[in-house]
């Protein structure tokens, strides 16, 4: 094997250069100095000064922390199944509908499932705050031909607030998840699925024994999207409750953060929470990567 020449790595090194400055410059200096910033007080009028395990004392007994954070917690429980599953539905559903729906039709079908995912939180955000108004929201409407009450579903206090946010973020979603599991299905090999009918395999045989496991990288990604788009979800939170009510920061542990950060400027409070939430993020991606030997099957 010939022997690479210098000016080929200095090349290398060369062109990844900018990436490897950027990550230093975007990522891990911000990340060492929050890291720093998480054991001091600091107040941004003033430097930082060190106070040692303080603001972990603060932070165990403060009451807003730890509803924000049980919150989050059940934000993206709700949050990333839904957000694995529905969209696998829609995708194979959209799959099977290329035999019926061509042309043009076809495109319109797909655009329509995705047009959710194209406007900000801030406009989807208020029009999902009336449809789910009280009385004059057309999903309380609905309910009310059923002879039932209205629902406050984004009411403070309400048990169907946090439901509500994980459900219309799904719906936000839906498009992006399953245009992603659309590209998966299209690299399953036909030959399978016309050697399952010919064996006579019904239609749900088929996809619990082919489509799910040659699927599985792809559900894998989906997860992992899904997980950090749960701990992260601050626009949503901040749009359709945080800025509605200028208060209520205990839907998310990112609108916590934001409330702490730059209402009461405790950028060191601050760190300390954003920490808390990147630990919680990593130690459940972790344990998927960890888990995934058991249920995702690559292609050899």
């Amino acid at each position: 094997m010939m022997r690479r020449k210098a000016s080929d790595y200095f090349t290398g090194y060369l062109f990844i250069m900018p990436y490897v400055i950027g990550a230093f410059m975007l990522f891990i200096i911000p990340a060492c100095m929050s890291l720093y910033y998480s054991f001091t007080r600091f107040k941004v009028i003033s430097p930082p000064m060190f106070n040692g395990l303080d603001n972990i004392r603060m932070l165990l007994a403060d009451q807003l922390f730890m509803t924000a954070f049980k919150n989050t917690w059940y934000y993206s429980l709700i949050y990333v199944p839904i957000q694995v599953v529905i969209p696998l539905v829609f995708a194979v559903m959209l799959s099977y509908s290329k035999k019926l729906i061509r042309g043009k039709w076809s495109d319109w079908l797909r655009a329509i499932y995705y047009f959710p995912a194209i406007p900000s939180w801030f406009v989807i955000g208020m029009v999902w705050i009336w449809l789910l108004a009280p009385e004059i929201g057309i999903v309380n409407q609905i309910i009310g031909w059923f002879g039932k009450s209205d629902i406050a579903f984004l009411g403070i206090g309400s048990d169907t607030i946090i439901p509500s946010l994980a459900l219309v973020a799904v719906w936000k979603g839906l498009g992006y998840a399953m245009f992603i599991y659309f590209i998966g299905l299209n690299n399953i090999p036909d030959s399978l699925y016309e050697s399952a009918e010919i064996d006579g395999v019904n239609v749900w045989q088929r996809f619990r024994n082919i489509t799910v496991p040659m699927i599985s990288p792809t559900t894998f990604l989906i997860v992992i999207i899904s997980i950090s788009s749960a701990f992260q979800a601050f626009d949503q939170h901040f749009t359709m409750v945080f800025n509605r009510y200028n208060k209520y920061s205990d839907t998310h542990l990112m609108v916590y953060l934001y409330e702490k950060a730059f209402r009461f400027m405790d950028m060191g409070y601050a760190s300390l929470i954003a920490w808390v939430s990147f630990l919680c993020m990593i130690i459940v991606t972790l344990i998927v990567l960890f888990l995934q030997k058991r249920w995702v099957h690559y292609e050899e």
